[in-house]
């Protein structure tokens, strides 16, 4: 990678860009509450579950088409990618926050550069990872970068609730993450093969904790 990508690549990837990722957990705060996961080894299986056959059968053959849409300014296949990624969000609080994150991920753009801007214009209710492919597309980003930074973005946060919502030190959580980079490059290569008619997951255990975590007593994430 040039320096000026790599650099770029972090930018997006931080947890400091103003998106508001870190107000949701996915999930994961009901499976911690009820006791799903009760230790740092059940949280990186959960995790592990969750970035394998959520992000890698979802999110990422998605974020692949939507990255190559943005490069064509093909209007028609940005609306229906993005139309299919909240499709596949299977419960309120999941679909909310896609677009709400996205929403805030699009008022970034709009500080950016005219360029981001211009580009807005072609989708409407955009998920965060159509915000993301436009960030990588306007900065000279490849496809497999972007997947990447994704990946890592999304893994850090996860983390980042799971110590949060538990007595997990972060030193468990550091270790979980070490113990995930060898899955990511796997991850990426298979989204990067996904054919259209094979995108999707069947997680049902991450449904049942959104859907529950809705009615969660006390919490301190919005999903």
């Amino acid at each position: 990678m040039q320096t000026s990508s790599l650099l770029n690549l972090l930018h997006i990837s931080s947890p400091a860009l103003p998106i508001g990722a870190f107000a949701y957990s996915q999930g994961l705060e009901y499976t911690l509450e009820a006791g799903w996961c009760k230790n740092a080894n059940d949280v990186e299986q959960w995790i592990k579950s969750v970035m394998t056959q959520g992000l890698g059968g979802v999110d990422l053959p998605i974020l692949k088409r939507l990255h190559q849409a943005w490069s064509e300014n093909d209007k028609e296949r940005l609306q229906y990618w993005n139309a299919m990624l909240l499709a596949f969000r299977e419960t309120k609080e999941l679909y909310l926050e896609d677009i709400q994150v996205g929403d805030a991920f699009k008022q970034w753009h709009k500080s950016q550069s005219a360029e981001h801007v211009a580009k807005l214009e072609l989708i409407d209710k955009p998920t965060v990872a159509s915000m993301y492919a436009l960030n990588g597309v306007v900065k000279g980003l490849t496809v497999e970068e972007c997947l990447i930074g994704f990946v890592w973005a999304w893994l850090e946060n996860q983390i980042t609730a799971a110590s949060k919502a538990m007595p997990m030190g972060q030193t468990d959580g550091q270790n979980i993450i070490r113990h995930l980079i060898p899955e990511i490059e796997a991850v990426i290569d298979s989204a990067m093969a996904l054919e259209d008619d094979d995108i999707g997951s069947g997680l049902v255990g991450l449904s049942m904790s959104s859907a529950l975590h809705e009615h969660q007593y006390s919490r301190l994430f919005r999903s």
